[in-house]
């Protein structure tokens, strides 16, 4: 089930964000619940705190009464896995948002083609959430290994085993492939991020090619960035 939660305290765009909402998800199998508030009151606190998978947030960022920004904040404070879109007409918060938030999905002006960026936001929301329960599978003579995707961080080289070393949330796993075979044999998920590093573009949530870091949604991070690479991390964050 995806969970749309959306707040704006104007309700013309509550309708409008709500039907772009239905005719997207009329398109896709999947079954999906929306709830929508005018404000950031007690009851979308609540709703907010309550124990739902795939919560896609879409939030006004400033309402007569809260700033959506300290509510993000106070959100990832409890819950690091949903996704997190500000729809708002206050574009000058943008760098605000990214310097101060990591995990933010993106940010949608009210001044441009709302329909679109939110349905091409969405779909590509839904291809991760889909191939979240997909798996990589190695085999060699005696076994064949299976790891959920939505367990891997990475995978890199280690140049003196000549072994890749894939990276979980709770271990490092090696085997006898080449970062080539995985980026081309799980194109949807692993991108190229560096010589020695492909990435799992669904654990993700900032590439910051000035520092060169990568930060992953279980708040660790790597420097394994490289410049060359920028262009084609962000034809697939476009979706």
């Amino acid at each position: 089930m995806i969970n749309f939660i959306i707040v704006d305290d104007n309700c013309m765009w509550l309708e409008q964000v709500s039907s772009i909402i239905d005719k997207i998800m009329l398109k896709n199998n999947f079954d999906y619940n929306k709830k929508t508030f005018l404000e950031y009151d007690q009851k979308f606190k609540e709703y907010s705190n309550s124990n739902l998978d795939n919560k896609i947030y879409i939030l006004d960022i400033k309402t007569s009464k809260e700033n959506g920004i300290d509510i993000a904040r106070e959100i990832r404070k409890k819950d690091n896995d949903a996704i997190i879109i500000f729809l708002t007409a206050y574009e000058e918060y943008g760098n605000k948002i990214l310097k101060s938030l990591l995990n933010i999905y993106g940010m949608i002006s009210k001044c441009d083609n709302v329909e679109s960026m939110l349905e091409q936001s969405i779909l590509t929301i839904l291809e991760r959430i889909n191939n979240s329960n997909k798996a990589i599978k190695i085999e060699d003579t005696s076994s064949i290994l299976v790891i959920p995707l939505s367990n891997i961080l990475y995978i890199t080289i280690d140049g003196k085993k000549r072994k890749a070393i894939i990276m979980t949330d709770s271990k490092n796993i090696y085997c006898k492939k080449t970062l080539d075979y995985f980026e081309k044999k799980y194109p949807n998920f692993l991108v190229r991020t560096h010589k020695s590093c492909v990435v799992n573009i669904n654990r993700t949530i900032n590439f910051d090619f000035k520092s060169q870091i990568i930060y992953f949604n279980n708040k660790s991070s790597i420097e394994l960035l490289s410049k060359k690479y920028k262009d084609k991390i962000k034809e697939r964050l476009s979706g």
